[in-house]
């Protein structure tokens, strides 16, 4: 077999949430040819030493067995998971390494669900019956600023998404087909450990998967071409060293990033140049009841209707930092910070840096104490990305292996179960039928890189002093809700098809094969029937200029004492357009600029609140169609005029700036001649 140059690796899967088990000892890095046989040797000695892999007279066993597989899958965290679950539908024979009996138990850091998590684990990743019976209900995503401080919420600028059909609810009794809207629509918060698990027990029942669940990679040979690759792995339980042969890699090691460090692929290492990179703090605690949230967690809608905020994924920012607060089941809560490292808070450890964040927002004072911690985690630094998701060499990196930037938003499961399928297309077209289709790989690689910068683009200037502006604080979440809500007709498309397949192409329709086809050109951000025409570079230039200018104008307020009112706005999934109007016609006080609910019937509204729209009759699963389809140019339109109508304003308050300030230092200079005199007269 032909060689290139192997990666060395003594490998404990890690994932987001799991640095502390990561080794520290573990080496990752290419060697020579020449002395690739006696290193290689010599560290699978130490990783027999280390695991104590002896046989029954105490002596070490050096054994090889050699076998082969379609795709070896390093990793069995949920992506890792995932991954085999998904090749192994395709008909594809899957290998998953990891060594799950040594890593200790961790409760990691809750998951919530946004855009895209829902369909993948519900389908592919079978948790459907889970995510329904095991989880907590999420209302939506809320986020806050001008809490620090305070013990309510009545000063803070808002912007929100309800996304609440959970049943009981008029849209899911409408639903022709129950699993598609629950995987469309129906967001949960679960307990990371638990879904794990289930997934697990769905691999052991999966036909065509191998778990090796007590192993280390000791070894990856990628090799050039048409050539298997060679993966060695030590088992921790008898000792034994095995060699198995693969046409594919795909790496799913978590933040070892097996693959990315091994083969020059981390890409943050050249390109993170803007200094702009932070620090993650989190812990989760138990205990955790309704009656922690008192009345200051009630949000009034202006129909009058109420909503709790802590039933919500919330996120309160404040300058250069957020604080995640995730409600789960088993009375368990996932509380966590967020820091750029530029103004890191004060704090000799972690921890002491973690609670004097959360000190300094009371409305969490009676929900989280120390005594209620059951783990405490951090990330030193939270962003790295790389350069290529998928090779044309025949490997490829999914999850933390390859990129995250940020937990806003909860898109790091998101983005790599989307990799994941899009890597199954490829794998299963390339072992299948022998076509490599190197289109396809490149459009993926490009796409994906720029999704992941337009994510970074999204929250990197909130750190900044722009968060305290509420109009930078509403249009950035509004231009990110575009982003999100440009893909909506094409994730249900996708979900259609995970519905109908689970994952499984057998399955397949003629109408699904067509959709197949055309969600691998679509299914990105960056390639969104909004704005499919243009490449990708240029959508995340736009998208991070319109983020920069709108933090500028925002700064330049802050800095010359423009003190703009407080803005409210919960959107809705079938209220779409926030009143952006308002931001120009509302005066000084702060208003409520929430969406007006274009779907629910008149008959269900609080009375005195249905239009003459809403009495039209179109049934409400026609107007919930239109409204998917048509909320990213709705919203796109709106955005546009608000965001224009900020330049002119910021322009206008600077010129008038201008035109005072000679007047101003006439006056000055007046008053100064004044003084003088009147101290000659003196």
């Amino acid at each position: 077999m032909v060689s290139s140059t192997p990666v060395l690796c003594a490998y404990d899967e890690v994932n987001l949430c799991e640095t502390k088990h990561a080794r520290p000892d573990a080496k990752i890095q290419p060697v020579g040819e020449a002395d690739r046989v006696s290193r290689k040797l010599r560290q699978r000695s130490d990783l027999m030493t280390n695991e104590k892999a002896h046989s029954p007279k105490g002596l070490p066993v050096i054994r090889q067995t050699t076998s082969e597989t379609d795709v070896v899958v390093v990793g069995a965290g949920i992506i890792g998971l995932a991954n085999a679950l998904q090749l192994a539908k395709r008909g594809l024979r899957v290998t998953l390494i990891d060594n799950l009996r040594d890593k200790k138990h961790s409760y990691k850091v809750g998951e919530s669900f946004l855009v895209f998590t829902s369909a993948f684990l519900r389908t592919v990743g079978e948790l459907d019956e889970f995510i329904t019976e095991e989880s907590f209900a999420k209302l939506g995503v809320w986020f806050s600023h001008g809490t620090e401080n305070r013990s309510d919420f009545h000063d803070a600028t808002e912007w929100a998404i309800n996304a609440d059909p959970h049943p009981p609810h008029y849209l899911y009794d409408l639903a022709p087909d129950k699993k598609w809207f629950r995987c469309m629509f129906l967001d949960m918060q679960i307990v990371r450990p638990e879904a794990e698990d289930s997934m697990c027990a769905a691999v052991r029942r999966r036909a065509g998967i191998t778990f090796v669940d007590t192993a280390r990679v000791s070894d990856i040979q990628i090799s050039p071409g048409a050539d298997w690759h060679q993966v060695e792995w030590l088992d921790g339980t008898t000792g034994h060293s095995n060699i198995i042969r693969t046409r594919w890699v795909v790496d799913c090691s978590g933040r070892n990033r097996l693959l990315a460090r091994g083969r020059g692929h981390a890409a943050e290492r050249r390109e993170l140049t803007d200094g702009f990179q932070t620090t993650a703090v989190w812990g989760q605690f138990e205990g955790v009841t309704d009656g922690l949230f008192g009345d200051e967690w009630t949000h009034t809608f202006p129909n009058g209707r109420d909503t709790q905020r802590d039933l919500y994924t919330v996120h309160l920012w404040g300058a250069g930092y957020w604080i995640w607060v995730i409600r789960l089941s088993k009375e368990r809560i996932s509380v966590g910070a967020t820091f750029d490292q530029r103004s890191a808070p004060p704090g000799r450890t972690p921890q002491e840096q973690f609670w004097n964040l959360i000190r300094r927002h009371p409305v969490l004072d009676k929900v989280i104490a120390p005594e209620s911690l059951l783990e405490f985690r951090t990330y030193r630094n939270v962003q790295h990305w790389t350069d290529t998701f998928v090779s044309p060499q025949r490997y490829a990196m999914v999850g933390d292996a390859g990129s995250i930037i940020d937990a806003y938003y909860s898109q790091g499961i998101a983005l790599a179960l989307v990799t994941s399928w899009h890597l199954a297309n490829i794998v299963q077209d390339d072992v299948r039928s022998g076509n490599l289709d190197r289109a396809y790989i490149e459009r993926v690689n490009r796409a994906t890189r720029q999704d992941w910068h337009m994510l970074r683009a999204m929250v990197r200037e909130k750190y900044t002093a722009a968060i305290a502006d509420p109009r930078f604080f509403v249009l950035s979440h509004v231009l990110d809700m575009m982003v999100f809500w440009s893909v909506g007709s094409t994730r249900s498309a996708l979900t259609r098809w995970l519905v109908d397949t689970e994952g499984d192409t057998t399955r397949e329709t003629p109408k699904n094969r067509r959709v197949r086809r055309r969600l691998q050109s679509t299914l990105f951000y960056s390639r969104a029937p909004l704005w499919r025409w243009l490449p990708p570079e240029t959508v995340h230039w736009i998208q991070s200029r319109l983020q920069a200018n709108l933090a500028a104008r925002a700064r330049w307020r802050l800095d010359h004492g423009v003190k703009l009112p407080t803005v409210r706005s919960v959107q809705n999934v079938t209220a779409p357009l926030p009143k952006l109007w308002w931001l120009a016609i509302g005066g000084d006080r702060g208003r409520d600029i929430s969406a007006h609910d274009l779907v629910e019937p008149a008959e269900l509204r609080p009375e005195g609140t249905a239009t003459w729209l809403d009495r039209l009759p179109v049934p409400a699963n026609t107007r919930l169609r239109w409204v998917i389809r048509l909320r990213p140019y709705a919203l796109l339109a709106g955005f546009s005029a608000a965001y224009l109508w900020d330049g002119a304003d910021t322009a206008i308050r600077r010129l008038r700036l201008l035109v005072r300030r000679p007047s101003d230092s006439a006056t000055a200079s007046e008053l100064a001649n004044h003084e003088a005199l009147l101290r000659k007269n003196e």
